[in-house]
């Protein structure tokens, strides 16, 4: 396919999501939902809030306040948070919606997953989900999406050969109404560079791989706002590699310094990296009722080169262990590590896997709240989203209801008793009602 000829097929209309402008503030007295005596850990990083009062008006949070301090308007829904936790809503900052199928939103939402990043996916198929969402009539996340300019064709992707078709492609994904570019590690040299200073002029952020002819200082100098995927740092032109494990551990440690101060973002992605290296024990697990079939067929076609190589699944293990020492030094170093899953076949739970990639942050080095904000306030910061991310007043209501404490256990996050999405209640039933629509739909799709 030519350039001009995916262009075509990428081109939809717009519906703008990210940056947001100013906020509305609601109005207290028009309350629709009110949660009493809740605890809220609201995602800044404060010391959790207990006894609270949170009243939803709209989509907004009206109003925070220690219960019995907070006037309720007569009849505002009420839901009694004693001894409950509420958490914002999630944002899952690497899936591929297209490849998982409609079942993964329904799932996700069932999850608390408020929000996701699609990194490459059908526009089209994307835009008209977004539509339906902000239409009220598919009960959904927020979407934020990209597009690819690469050297293959591919439905998801716009070939360049070379830096001015990449600048070309560039120009033209910002017409088209892109929340951002994704770049591959395929790029050359001449296309990534052309790439990045296109971006610039147009407004438009840039997320991916590391080229493979280019250093991980370079593509983070250069301002590539995230980084996608940990095994993103041996596939270029560092040379880590090849390093003795202490001398490439000081090296990586001076890296992630670069990163935080040139405020790089980093979405490892090890839950991908686990499922790849245990394939799930390559037998079909409890969740995998919520993938689409085709995304299952897929994982399990995969699968079968490693079912007779105990030896590359050791690997992989070992090195799984070699990325969450290297994940848990992107924290001491200060890197903005983000929760993504990437999501797109059976490997990945939609919005179960949220909850898994959270439990190897902890397992990284990462505090029960530091995983927690790296699903909700850090995804929010990083898509400049000023009403998402935290429990405050007057930003949107997305967040999770809990039954048992995420900071005494992360694990907590999965005990899920009801979802706020969008200021729109949605109780056990009605996430059991989401989950059972997704298993329709993956047994369909």
């Amino acid at each position: 396919m030519t350039f001009h000829g995916a262009l075509g097929t990428l081109c939809v209309a717009v519906v703008s999501v990210a940056f947001s402008p100013d906020l509305p503030f609601a109005a207290p007295n028009q309350a629709t939902v009110a949660f009493t005596n809740v605890t809220v850990i609201d995602g800044t990083g404060r010391a959790p809030q207990p006894g609270v009062t949170v009243l939803i008006s709209g989509d907004r949070i009206a109003r925070i306040g220690r219960s019995g301090e907070v006037p309720i308007p007569a009849g505002t829904q009420r839901v009694d948070g004693t001894g409950k936790f509420l958490i914002p809503g999630l944002s899952d900052m690497h899936v591929h919606l297209t490849d998982a199928r409609p079942s993964a939103i329904p799932a996700l939402v069932a999850h608390g997953v408020t929000g996701v990043r699609d990194m490459g996916s059908l526009l089209r198929e994307l835009d008209e989900w977004r539509v339906r969402i902000d239409e009220g009539t598919l009960i959904g996340p927020r979407i934020v999406r990209a597009a690819h300019p690469q050297r293959r064709s591919r439905p998801v992707q716009l070939a360049v050969a070379d830096a001015a078709q990449a600048r070309g492609a560039v120009r033209a994904l910002a017409k088209a109404g892109v929340d951002f570019i994704k770049i591959h590690k395929t790029l050359s040299r001449e296309q990534f560079l052309a790439i990045m200073n296109e971006a610039k002029q147009v407004g438009l952020p840039i997320a991916g791989h590391i080229p493979e002819a280019v250093t991980p200082e370079e593509a983070s100098d250069s301002g590539i706002a995230s980084i996608e995927h940990t095994e993103s740092l041996f596939q270029n032109a560092g040379g880590y590699v090849n390093m003795p494990h202490d001398q490439m551990l000081e090296a990586m440690a001076a890296l992630f310094r670069r990163f935080a101060k040139n405020g790089t973002f980093y979405t490892p992605c090890l839950i991908m990296y686990k499922a790849s290296a245990d394939w799930r024990d390559f037998t079909p697990q409890p969740q995998s009722k919520y993938v689409a079939r085709s995304a299952n067929a897929r994982m399990q076609s995969v699968a079968q080169q490693y079912r007779n190589a105990p030896e590359v699944i050791a690997g992989r293990k070992r090195v799984l262990g070699d990325f969450l020492v290297l994940v848990g030094l992107m924290r001491k170093n200060g890197v903005k590590v983000m929760v993504g899953t990437d999501l797109s076949d059976g490997r990945i739970f939609p919005g179960f896997s949220v909850h898994e990639e959270m439990a190897l942050l902890v397992q990284a080095g990462f505090t029960p709240d530091e995983a927690i904000q790296a699903a909700t306030r850090l995804p929010a910061e990083y898509l400049r989203l000023r009403d998402a991310g935290t429990i405050e007043e007057g930003k949107r209501a997305d967040f999770v209801l809990l039954s048992a404490n995420p900071l005494a256990d992360i694990r907590n996050t999965t005990r899920i008793e009801a979802v706020v999405l969008r200021g729109q209640l949605l109780n056990r039933a009605r996430l059991d009602a989401l989950l059972h629509d997704a298993e329709r739909l993956a047994a369909e799709n």
